[in-house]
């Protein structure tokens, strides 16, 4: 198995064990969590001006 496999599965075998123990999350969960962190994001970056150079 390459180190690349290996990566995956342990992911995967962490995955189902939170499953397991109940600690998943729902798919509007997750795009809740995203769509806050974007909004915390650009709410950040209100009145940062990024200018290129001459």
């Amino acid at each position: 198995m390459t180190n690349d496999e290996e990566i995956l599965v342990k992911i995967l075998k962490l995955s189902h064990d939170q499953v397991m123990a109940g600690k998943s999350y729902s798919q509007e969960e997750a795009e809740h969590y995203l769509d806050q962190r974007l909004y915390e994001f650009r709410d950040k970056m209100v009145g940062t001006c990024v200018a290129e150079p001459c």
